[in-house]
């Protein structure tokens, strides 16, 4: 047990938001049914759109409530599970209740005014904490008696505003540690996939209301991907405000995205242990045809000298390094920053499953290499594929990938909206595919928010899925 301070920063979406004047839940809502319905009209979500005036940064009109505290949806961006878990995981850490802090912030707006709140509240916390007859007690059994610190733990976007607290004068010096879970700090492909939703094919109203909101969004824009990303006849190249706004974002949001991703190169988070999502299908690099994105699963291999590796007939070679299904695993990296645990898990996931909270709890206690700490590790890490949206009855494919013994693998479907009560549960096939996938098929039977458990000798994989009775109105 430890006499120091935790502060939780969740990830995009991670907050829930409220408006000021009327006390409306926008975001975070209870029930699945309503996120399916908000999603499905037409005006659903444009509350959340960041207006001229909070761009222009006269916020207020949305409050930030707390973390969530139930499992959330949004199109392409999947499930959010709720930070519930790590809270609690966490608990047997502390000296008290009280010495953990839920930063919930509005992730519509930029990292950096979000970090400047985040300065202020563990300012704030650090000095109700050491006032805190617990702390007092606590220290008292520390065995070298140092003054209180804090360890941050950021999941996703919530690492974004820790590498911008980097900068702020005086603002790390109570910091401790920090641990980072699937951060994109050089961006995701999938943020400019959401901006690009409905070019070139139909797609449904979700995923047009997604793109419409995110178009409004620096906090979005905060996410666009800073790295070589875009294909180009014989290499990649880094996107730029221009491309951007070709594809659909704004070009203003996205020249200070990038230009803020340019003055952090150099920044580094003291104490830090980064954690990554891996083996799951992640968008990893794109094509721009004609203002259409063309994700891919795969970047350039590359020389030391950064040149691009060739195969006998100069064609580039590709990896397909994965991730945790929207972030690529080393857009989660900041060179000089070691890798302090690799998860076969979900984006939305990671700040839920046992291996992160045990590794949270590790750093709390003064543990700090993966040896002290142990991983829960199977004979071979699991990936999960599946749609994010499905209408009830239509039938979806689950495609496991991974090493481990089918035979000893489950997979099941849970009722998020019932108490995870188990709805199915589906028989792997006794053998892998040409691909070297499980492929399984199902239908949803009502409208909700189902979880998709697949386990075997590895932690549990996990994806939200939403079933929705809504006419998918596909447009462009």
């Amino acid at each position: 047990m430890t006499h120091d301070a935790v502060v939780i920063i969740p990830g995009i979406m991670g907050s829930e938001l409220i408006e000021t004047d009327t006390g409306r839940v926008l975001w975070g809502m209870r029930k699945a049914l309503e996120y399916s319905a908000r999603w499905h009209h037409k005006t659903g979500m444009a509350a959340l759109a960041v207006t001229e005036d909070e761009r222009a940064g006269r916020t207020g009109r949305i409050t930030a409530g707390r973390l969530l505290k139930f499992a959330s949806w949004s199109p392409l961006l999947g499930g959010f599970e709720p930070y519930t878990n790590l809270v609690r995981g966490i608990l047997p850490a502390v000296a008290d209740r009280a010495a953990i802090c839920e930063f919930a912030y509005d992730w519509r707006l930029p990292a950096a005014f979000n970090a400047r709140l985040l300065a202020d509240a563990i300012d704030r916390h650090m000095q109700a904490w050491t006032e805190h007859p617990a702390h007092r007690d606590a220290l008292r059994r520390d065995r070298d008696g140092r003054p209180a610190q804090v360890v941050l733990v950021a999941h996703s976007m919530g690492g974004l505003l820790v590498r911008e607290l980097a900068r702020i004068p005086g603002a790390m010096d109570r910091v401790r540690a920090t641990l980072t879970l699937g951060t994109p700090f050089h961006g995701a492909v999938k943020a400019t996939a959401i901006l690009n939703q409905g070019r070139g094919a139909p797609v449904p109203l979700p995923h047009r209301q997604l793109r419409d909101l995110a178009r409004t969004l620096p906090g979005l824009h905060d996410l666009l991907p800073s790295y070589r990303c875009i294909e180009t006849d014989d290499d990649m190249v880094a996107p730029t405000p221009a491309d951007i706004a070709l594809l659909g974002g704004d070009r203003e949001l996205a020249e200070a995205s990038l230009d803020r991703s340019a003055a952090l190169r150099p920044v580094r988070i003291p104490g830090h242990v980064m954690a990554v999502g891996i083996d799951q299908h992640t968008m990893q690099s794109m094509r721009l045809k004609d203002g259409v994105v063309i994700p891919q699963p795969y970047v350039f291999q590359r020389h030391a000298d950064d040149s691009v590796m060739r195969d006998a007939i100069g064609r580039p070679l590709t990896d397909n390094c994965g991730g945790d299904g929207t972030v690529y695993r080393y857009a989660g990296h900041i060179a000089g920053t070691g890798e302090g645990g690799t998860y076969a898990q979900q984006h939305g996931a990671l700040a839920a499953c046992g291996s992160a909270i045990d590794r949270a709890r590790g750093l709390l206690t003064g543990l700090r290499s993966l040896e002290d700490l142990g991983q829960r590790l199977g004979r071979g890490m699991t990936g999960l594929e599946a749609p994010d949206l499905v209408a009830v009855q239509e039938e979806l494919e689950i495609v496991v990938t991974g090493d481990d013994d089918p035979r000893r693998m489950t997979c099941q479907i849970q009722d998020t909206g019932d108490t995870d009560r188990v709805v199915d549960s589906l028989r792997l096939p006794p053998r892998r595919d040409t691909s070297g996938a499980l492929r399984v098929r199902c239908r949803l039977r009502n409208p909700g928010l189902y979880r998709i458990r697949v386990s075997g000798g590895s932690e549990p994989v996990t994806r939200l899925i939403l079933a929705s009775a809504e006419d998918p109105d596909l447009g462009g």
